[in-house]
Parts: C-alpha cells; sequence; structure tokens
C-alpha cells in the first residue's frame, strides 16, 4: 500500500515571470508587474486544488518499439526508448483542479486581463512544480530505483489522444479529470504521462 503523499505547491516567482515572457537577465521588471504576480501567486496558491491519480506498474516487455504494461500496450519508440532500462513504469495525471480557471475567465470578463494572464501562467507554474514534486515523492517511495524523465501525450511524436487510455486506467474522472472529443483535458491545468523506474542495484 502507498504512503499518502502531501500534495504541496511551491510557485517560484522567477519562473511565473519566463512563462509571461520576461527575460530576467536582460529586461528589469517593473515594480508594478512584480506586485502584481506577487498577488495572482497568493490567489493561485489559494484556489489550488490538487489532485493525484496513479499507477506503478512492472513493464512486462520492451521491444520493436511497443512497451507492454498490465492493461496498457504502448506502441512509440521515444517511450520504448525511455523505458529501455526500466523495470517499472509510474503513469500518473496530476491536476490543480478548475477554481483557478473559473478566476482566469471571471478575470477576463471583468476587464481585467492583465491579472488574468499572470494568472494563467501561475496556474502552469502550480501544476509544474505539483508534477515534480510528486515524482520526486513517488520515486522516493519506490526503493532502490531512479527515475528517467517524464513524458507526456502530446510530447515527441506520443499522440494526445493517447491520453484516453491513461485517464481510462487511472479512473481520472474521481478527481475530476476529463477529456473532450477534440483531446483537450480539462481542468486545464492538468498534466499526464509517464516515467520509468530503474533499478540503482543493477
Amino acid at each position: 500500500m502507498h504512503k499518502t503523499l502531501k500534495l504541496e505547491i511551491n510557485i517560484r516567482e522567477k519562473e511565473v515571470l519566463r512563462y509571461l515572457k520576461y527575460d530576467l537577465d536582460r529586461t528589469r521588471t517593473d515594480d508594478k508587474i512584480i506586485r502584481l504576480v506577487r498577488e495572482q501567486i497568493k490567489t493561485g496558491v489559494a484556489l489550488a486544488q490538487p489532485g493525484l491519480k496513479y499507477k506503478i506498474l512492472p513493464v512486462l516487455e520492451n521491444a520493436g518499439g511497443k512497451v507492454k504494461l498490465p492493461a496498457l500496450m504502448i506502441e512509440n519508440k521515444n517511450i520504448a526508448g525511455l523505458l529501455k532500462n526500466a523495470a517499472k513504469a509510474v503513469l500518473f495525471v496530476t491536476t490543480i483542479g478548475p477554481a483557478l480557471e473559473r478566476e482566469i475567465n471571471r478575470l477576463f470578463s471583468a476587464g481585467e486581463p492583465t491579472k488574468a494572464v499572470i494568472l494563467d501562467a501561475v496556474g502552469s507554474e502550480a501544476v509544474e512544480v505539483l508534477t515534480d514534486a510528486v515524482q520526486e515523492a513517488l520515486t522516493q517511495q519506490a526503493g532502490p530505483y531512479r527515475s528517467t524523465p517524464r513524458f507526456s501525450p502530446g510530447y515527441g511524436d506520443w499522440a494526445v489522444n493517447e491520453n484516453k487510455a491513461i485517464l481510462r486506467l487511472l479512473a481520472a474522472k474521481t478527481i475530476g479529470v476529463k477529456m473532450s472529443a477534440q483531446y483537450m483535458l480539462s481542468p486545464q491545468k492538468t498534466v499526464t504521462g509517464i516515467w520509468g523506474l530503474i533499478n540503482n542495484r543493477k
């Protein structure tokens, strides 16, 4: 049985500014923007509703660009390469929930696009740091393993419609994550994907 993970979100101000396309090495950010960013970071933390579903699965077969996991076959050379030396794979979905997205829409409707755009950047950073923290925690719990980089549908040649199988296998609806007929994830600030676990003793 897996330990319960503490889903913390520690948003990095500099990364929010990078999402906003500020070149911190060349451009001095004015004080007004900094104040707005800090204000929206507080808003984002208050609105975030972290959710996680995952499965740690044995890699049953990895040959010919196909990876066989229990209840899932992935036909993709990138994934096969990623999991080349992995004994296990972690399938996951992380989300910060719908409340932040609703606030972004409200800000646009209220004629406050600057705040809305900043809050959107905060949301992107929030789900990224959440996913980083989940990967680190699950890898530590796994024992004598190190993790590969993670990979998500929509990267490289892994088709975004592969999310359908991942969401079904993980019962992602239980944390409110769904996919539209156009393969868009809802809530928008949601990440799905896979990473491998390589035995350190080999």
